[in-house]
């Protein structure tokens, strides 16, 4: 068990009556103190059957937490209390019991059960046509920030056109036929969250929320700065029923814009309701120089680093042409560390930084493939690894750490290795696994089997208008390559596989919350491109860009490093001032 600082005491005997907001700093030990504070509330409840619910925003924090938990309680924690993410407690809580109400189904031989499509599923159409298409009901949801409906039909080009093309008679159209989705017993995972809205503003359900408030007077939020416009509109509806709230977390690494977060609302919230103020300001993780670095990145109140930790400046690299130029460098530089993590804003940077110039990824679908052939468990184990992380580099997902390189629009780990181990199934069966071929011929068989992966039975519905890249897909063999045969390069590339390397390279959502010795932020080659080069992240401190690097340089202990593209003489200085150690 840890020794706790005064500011962590002080948010341990904070008031459950009240609502709270406990500031917590990069590496100021966060998830131990809310794991302290669950276990002290809940050893000295006396409110059964009420209980608290502690609520995350995935699976794997989750488990994480239930962890700690378990280690201050001596033993797991159980009922009335509850341990979920805040999706799984809207949908289980909030909206399923009452579900039939809300929409009006009518259910179905007794089961009034609301199901869950994906976006794919092209029923309850528009009943007038936009941009010359009758839209599914389920390929576009509402977004409360921006007050407007946003598509999602897997084409790019299509969404643009039709989020623009919205007018007084399409939007009544598109209300109507949401409700006609829902009416038929159905909705979207996007859905769920106006179900709920929906009921808030239906007075016949306030009892029914009454007794929600009873059974859960206490709610502790964690990572709060994920909350998107409409849970927090969640939140709001069930403070007026006397549900109090901890909110917990770091506005600052705030980083989930795609998800519809935006700490500026949060902010709002919690001035409204007045939530209490509690602080955690010392950052334990890191030497003062980094910490330093990082508060200039955004601006603000200094934050003290721990003084055990040698405080080392910071330093700027610069690559000519590619990133990977620098790896050299950085393993001399870092040989006497063992956790070195290399981190980009998106996986075409990383795959620069790994492989150069050169594209190898074919190489690892066919080890991936061949090594599933096998039979022999340790490959196949391999192997389920490896296609996760070419099918992450060639469609560019944004991946947790856990999985293994699970997307993080997948709820479930296990969904998703089931997904890799049946995709490689299907692969092998269909002429991938053979290596006794040439690469020409192998790149044909493997070509024709991926395209024809997202048509299939096992792809999970949160996956499939991310796989729709794969039905054009292009793969060629290596320049020079296609006449020899497969096992030559495959035998080659799993020798290099197993070759140790002290590096690791991750994206900047998989390090969240994450401790290295050293981190090595990689930047693009040219400002513009999905907020992955260091002058977007400098140019304003109040976006989200500027977020990514401060996440990005607040996981180190020891050493800092910024990997940036040959600097020109005017951006020396800039850089010198946030307090790097410039060439």
């Amino acid at each position: 068990m840890m020794k706790f600082t005064q500011e962590q005491l002080d948010y341990l005997a904070s008031p459950l009556d009240q609502h709270v907001y406990l500031k917590a700093c990069p590496g100021s030990g966060k998830t131990e103190v809310v794991a302290a504070m669950v276990a002290r509330i809940v050893q000295g409840w006396s409110r059964s059957p009420s209980g608290i619910a502690v609520l995350t925003f995935s699976n794997s924090a989750t488990d994480e937490l239930r962890n700690r938990i378990h280690k201050y309680l001596g033993e797991p924690i159980g009922m009335p209390h509850m341990i979920a993410t805040f999706d799984s407690f809207v949908l289980n809580r909030l909206v399923a019991s009452i579900a039939s109400e809300i929409t009006g189904y009518t259910g179905k031989e007794g089961d009034f059960r609301i199901r869950i499509l994906d976006k794919t599923a092209d029923i309850y159409r528009t009943r007038k046509s936009i941009c010359d298409r009758w839209i599914s009901a389920c390929k576009y949801d509402y977004d409360l920030g921006a007050a407007r409906f946003v598509f999602s039909t897997g084409e790019r080009s299509l969404d643009n056109q039709l989020n623009a093309a919205i007018d007084q008679e399409t939007f009544k159209d598109l209300i109507a036929t949401k409700k006609r989705l829902w009416k038929g017993g159905f909705a979207t995972f996007g859905d769920i969250d106006m179900l709920a809205l929906k009921a808030f503003k239906d007075k016949k359900f306030d009892a029914y929320y009454s007794r929600i408030a009873r059974r859960f007077p206490l709610v502790i939020v964690d990572e709060c700065q994920d909350l998107s416009a409409e849970q927090l509109r969640i939140v709001e509806h069930l403070t007026e029923f006397g549900i109090k709230f901890h909110f917990i977390g770091d506005l600052n690494q705030s980083i989930y814009g795609f998800r519809r977060s935006n700490p500026d609302k949060v902010t709002e919230l919690m001035g409204k309701l007045k939530f209490e103020p509690y602080e955690l300001k010392t950052n334990w993780r890191s030497g003062q120089d980094i910490v330093d670095l990082c508060t200039k990145i955004l601006g603000g109140e200094r934050i003290s680093g721990n003084p055990d930790i040698a405080s080392e400046q910071p330093r700027i690299l610069e690559y000519k042409a590619c990133p990977s130029e620098l790896l050299p460098t950085i393993r001399a530089m870092t040989q006497a560390y063992t956790n070195v993590v290399l981190v980009a804003r998106g996986h075409t940077t990383l795959q620069r930084l790994r492989n150069g110039e050169t594209f190898e990824g074919i190489e690892l679908l066919a080890v991936a493939c061949i090594g599933a052939s096998t039979g022999n468990l340790k490959d196949i184990k391999d192997s389920l690894r490896t296609f996760a992380k070419w099918l992450a580099n060639k469609l560019e997902l944004e991946v947790t750490k856990v999985g293994p390189y699970c997307p993080i629009v997948m709820e479930s780990r296990l969904a998703w290795r089931k997904f890799i181990h049946e995709s490689l199934k299907f692969m092998v069966a269909n002429g991938a696994g053979n290596s006794d071929q040439t690469w020409s011929a192998w790149v044909r068989t493997a070509k024709l089997a991926i395209r024809q992966l997202p048509d299939q039975p096992f792809v999970p519905m949160e996956l499939r208008d991310v796989l729709d890249g794969l039905r054009g897909l292009n793969l060629v063999a290596r320049k020079g390559q296609g006449g020899k045969p497969v096992t030559v390069r495959v035998v080659s590339q799993e020798m290099l596989e197993g070759l140790p390397d002290t590096l690791r390279y991750e994206t900047i959502h998989q390090v969240k919350g994450e401790t290295h010795d050293v981190t090595v932020v990689v930047s693009s080659q040219q400002p513009g491109v999905h907020q992955s080069h260091w002058q977007d992240w400098l140019r304003d401190r109040g976006s989200e860009a500027a977020r990514f690097a401060y996440v990005a340089s607040s996981r180190p202990q020891h050493m800092l490093i910024w990997a940036v593209k040959k600097l020109k003489a005017e951006d020396r200085p800039v850089l010198a001032q946030l307090g790097f150690e410039v060439p």
